[in-house]
């Protein structure tokens, strides 16, 4: 026999339910039956929200020339649990949803990546061929284009800086699309904002403040609406971190206002112009904050200048600190790298800096990134760096059960990242401080001196290297990095 009592989960959960929905839906709500929220018509308030957006919901089914093999301890991005090997032609499966009534599709760049054709499916069943009008891997977004013949329904997008932990959530999309599953309707809260490195393999988004999500997220949900109360589109449902592959109630939605920033210009052209500074830019530690003198950790360190970047151009000097971009306080590196992408290049700007003590003002004109990091080479940094110390971008120490702590790392023997330049290979594949590599060309690391002499037996290696690495959490993933790409 279950006691039902305040101290019992069941009994909490839906005297919260009640109050959340009480507030929520004051014209409508009232409290029925057994004690379950209603609406005035008798069904849960989420029905009215599911019935008005449903239908701009839309399956995507993708035909890739070959099978991505790629395992790793996050949701699978297609519709395959388990890697099948290579074949031939493989058709992945996901979601998506209408943003305009003439046709425009939303949805993850993971989705139909490598496809050689990509159909939508929609709500009346009808099959369209659709064109790939724009993607942008650095977000994992992609825009596609069907044309119906008539206007469709569509979704408006809403705010989701304005999103707040514990906001209830409705997750649309196409879990199990083999099954016939489509347009499956989960209901969570934000479990949590700002996430971010995240590693998801190959794919892995360079820019990353995801939405997390309680909502059951599934095989076939990546690229579907994560939905408010108000029916608007507040995130693009991702990816999910699971020990198993299967959802455990840690889902990941991309915010929409990234969306807002990039689908204008994947319409326009195709791909994404973003601004471009020329620094190694990090995380201000409180070792920083007590050797400068600074207020608080917020900001960045700027670790290195690239020669004839625009930063050079403006003046600024490694061990400088940048504590507003144009007025904005910034937070972190992550969110510098946001604020400097949605500037896009040629845009003129004043940087808050704090040099040895004093506060300056710099102006600098931004470049474009693309081709700000095809002419950067990593020997003309005004601050030099011993090769085994920045290979492909990283600084490593010995794990130990110590420094992983230091890091909020579960602790894995084996060579801690301690610093990754934001504009390396080692970045763009998804590595990230705190995580811990356990192998290299498979071979086991245990500690800093066995990664060195790896790496110094790698240094001719043309063809792509494999690394075996845990994330905070403890979970492992494989990532392969062409040491050519170094910049």
């Amino acid at each position: 026999m279950i006691t039902i009592s305040w101290e019992n989960g069941i009994c909490r959960w839906l005297g919260t339910l009640i109050l959340v929905c009480l507030f929520a839906f004051p014209a409508v709500a009232q409290v029925v039956g057994p004690g379950l929220p209603v609406t005035a018509t008798g069904h849960s308030p989420f029905v009215e929200v599911v019935q008005n957006v449903k239908d701009a919901v839309v399956n995507i089914s993708a035909v890739k020339s070959e099978q991505d093999s790629w395992s790793h301890p996050f949701y699978p991005f297609f519709d395959d649990m388990i890697p099948r090997g290579n074949m031939p032609r493989q058709r992945s499966l996901g979601s998506g949803f209408m943003i305009s009534a003439d046709g425009y599709v939303l949805t993850n760049n993971h989705v139909i990546e490598g496809s050689e054709e990509v159909t939508v499916r929609l709500s009346d069943k009808s099959e369209i061929s659709a064109r790939v009008v724009g993607v942008d891997q650095a977000t994992d977004l992609a825009v596609l284009k069907i044309d119906p013949g008539h206007d469709l329904p569509f979704l408006h997008l809403g705010n989701s800086d304005s999103l707040y932990v514990g906001d209830w959530v409705i997750a649309i999309g196409n879990p199990f699309p083999q099954q016939g599953l489509d347009r499956t309707v989960t209901v969570g809260v934000i479990s949590a904002l700002g996430r971010k490195d995240l590693i998801f393999g190959d794919g892995t988004p360079t820019y990353q403040n995801y939405i997390q999500t309680d909502a059951s997220i599934n095989p076939g949900n990546s690229g579907g609406p994560l939905i408010n109360l108000r029916g608007e589109v507040i995130g693009i449902n991702s990816a999910i971190a699971s020990p198993t592959g299967s959802s455990v109630g840690i889902g990941f939605a991309i915010p929409i206002n990234f969306a807002k920033l990039v689908v204008p210009e994947l319409q326009a052209s195709g791909s994404v112009s973003r601004g471009w500074l020329g620094i190694q830019p990090r995380d201000l530690t409180w070792d920083d904050v007590e050797a400068e003198d600074l207020k608080s950790a917020n900001g960045v360190l700027v670790n290195a200048v690239f020669d004839g970047t625009p930063a050079d151009d403006a003046g600024l000097r490694p061990g400088d600190v940048i504590v507003a971009f144009d007025g904005e306080k910034i937070i972190d590196a992550q969110h510098f790298m946001r604020l400097i992408w949605t500037a896009k290049s040629d845009a003129r700007l004043v940087l808050s800096v704090i040099r040895q003590g004093k506060d300056l003002e710099i102006p600098v004109k931004l470049g474009d990134r693309a081709v700000g990091l095809s002419s950067v080479n990593s020997n003309r940094l005004m601050q030099e760096q011993p090769p085994d110390e920045r290979w492909l971008g990283m600084q490593v120490e010995t794990s130990t059960p110590q420094a992983a702590e230091q890091y909020s790392t579960t602790y894995k023997p084996g060579a801690l990242v301690v610093d990754v330049d934001l504009n390396s290979p080692a970045y763009e594949k998804g590595i990230r401080r705190g995580m811990i590599i356990a192998e290299i060309d498979h071979q086991s690391i245990g500690n800093k001196s066995e990664y060195n002499r790896v790496v110094s037996e790698l240094a001719d290696r043309k063809k792509p290297i494999s690394l075996l690495v845990y994330d905070r959490r403890g979970n492992t993933g494989y990532i392969a990095i062409r040491p050519e790409s170094v910049q």
